[in-house]
Order: structure tokens, then sequence, then C-alpha cells
């Protein structure tokens, strides 16, 4: 648990507030305030991209410094553990009916939720891929996401499995993060959503 502490701090912040507030509200207004700083940011970089960069390429890794893109990154990172192990944690307890549900959540709410969290993981994961440098030793042939854009399309066709591999990775680090997107994303929609789906067509 304390590994899993480090890794998704916000996790563990989601937890207090939980048990400090009502738990079914706060698990929708931190699922609906997350997503939006998502949005946010993505927009902002659009418009930082498309009027502010004069170089024309988006490249964070060397236009912030190393405290903005590691505080940036560990955000990013920890809020996609947290989708991960939150939903994959209530899928396995909805499957076993011996459990108490911990929340009044709908399965129609879940499946909201769970719909919102896969928009999130895919801007999450794309934002992380720009800030990595945009070199060679990073990226394969290097052809690499250089703006919001293209990084919003890598993240779209890795999560979804269909891999053209017109941008490939080639350090170790990326090439974890698109196996690790792909195993969120694989997790979140196909199990997730199935066991959620299932409770609907439950009998009373």
């Amino acid at each position: 648990m304390k590994l899993f502490s480090l890794l998704s701090p916000t996790y563990i912040l989601a937890g207090y507030l939980k048990e400090k507030y009502d738990r079914t509200e706060t698990i929708k207004v931190l699922n609906s305030f997350y997503l939006w700083v998502s949005i946010v940011s993505t927009i902002s970089l659009l418009i930082y991209q498309e009027y502010f960069n004069p170089i024309g390429k988006l490249a964070l890794n060397s236009q912030l410094n190393f405290v903005a893109i590691f505080t940036w990154s560990y955000f990013l990172f920890s809020r996609c553990n947290e989708i991960f192990w939150a939903f994959l944690k209530d899928a396995f307890e909805k499957m076993d009916k011996d459990i108490k549900p911990s929340s009044n959540l709908e399965p129609r709410d879940r499946i909201r939720l769970s719909l919102k969290s896969y928009l999130e993981l895919v801007i999450n994961f794309s934002i992380l891929y720009l800030l990595l440098p945009l070199t060679s030793d990073v990226w394969r042939n290097g052809v690499f996401p250089e703006s919001i854009t293209d990084a919003l399309y890598f993240s779209g066709v890795t999560i979804t499995t269909l891999g053209y591999g017109d941008i490939s990775p080639e350090h170790w680090w990326p090439q974890f993060l698109t196996v690790y997107e792909v195993f969120c994303g694989f997790t979140l929609l196909i199990v997730c959503f199935a066991i959620y789906a299932g409770k609907l067509n439950e009998k009373p």
C-alpha cells in the first residue's frame, strides 16, 4: 500500500475525501473535476501551440523546466493509476455478491463514470507523451507527436489497440506507457463496462 501511495497520491486523497464527505457525491465530483482539468489543459496547450509557439512544435520537454515536467507527469501518472485501480477494484467487488456496496452509485452512474474516465485516460496519456523529449532516442525514426493533436491521435490509436505504427516509441519509458495505456483502457472499457452493463440487466 505504501508503494501505491507513492504511485498514486491522488487515490489516497480521494479515499480521504470519500471518508470525510458523502462517498457517492465525492466520486462524481472528483471524476468530473479531473476530466475538466484534462480538457482545460488540452485547450490551453492547443492555444499555446497555435498562437504562442514560434517554432511550430510543442516541445514541452525543452520549453519547461525539470520541476514542471516532473510535477505534471507525476500528477498525470497518478491519475492514470488511480483510474485503473479504482475501477478494477470496484469491478471485482461487483462480482462478489457478499460484499456490501461502498457507495450508492447505480450501474448507469458507473457506466458514465467509466466512459468519462476513459476519455480522461486518452487525454492524460497524450500529455505524458508530449512531455517526453522529441529525439530519435525516444521515438523511432525521429517521428514523434509534435502537437497536442498528434499526441491525442497517438494516444487514441494506442488505447483502442489500433496501433498504426506511424509513431512508435524507442525508449523503454514510452514503450511502458503505451503498454500500460492499453492495459488501462482494456480494463476500464471491457472488464468494468461489461460488468456494469450486466448489472443493468439484472432483475431487482
